[in-house]
């Protein structure tokens, strides 16, 4: 192989190594847009689309959740708490085999049935794991008050 091909094909290596962890970074952030999306509408069925069957939640003043039918009583009375709006604000994203770890703060506004909105900010790490389908689903959570707001 004469050197200008080597190179090309060290650097067509080297671009598709880097390729698969921005696209799956990418894809990670699309499920979680879809569920500032699904949290928003009061949509518990899409919440739980986005969720393991082997979902793991942490949160302070809160039992250990898991599996997805814990999650989905937790998850249930949030919903049942108002209307939500957010969105994630990422500090950093990795990915780990087949998996994608992000971090950061979530941002947003709660509105009681009959009361005024009132404004959260969450620190989290999110795990979101390769599925059998190829999906992405979040599998392991972790949050907490941010102490910003």
């Amino acid at each position: 192989m004469n050197r200008s091909a080597y190179s090309f094909l060290l650097l067509a290596v080297a671009c598709s190594g880097n390729e698969l962890p921005t696209d799956m970074i990418a894809a990670a952030k699309d499920v979680m847009r879809s569920h500032e999306e699904f949290a928003a509408a009061g949509d518990l069925e899409g919440v739980l689309s986005n969720a393991a069957n082997d979902i793991v939640l942490l949160t302070a003043g809160v039992e250990l959740v898991e599996g997805k039918d814990s999650f989905r009583d937790f998850y249930e009375g949030l919903l049942a708490l108002g209307s939500w709006q957010f969105d994630h604000d990422y500090g950093g994203a990795d990915v780990l085999g087949d998996a994608v770890v992000l971090h950061g703060v979530a941002r947003g506004t709660l509105t009681p049935p009959e009361g005024e909105p009132s404004s959260f900010a969450n620190n989290f790490v999110l795990v979101l794991r390769s599925q059998p389908d190829g999906s992405l689903k979040v599998w392991r959570v972790a949050f907490a008050p941010a102490g910003d707001e």
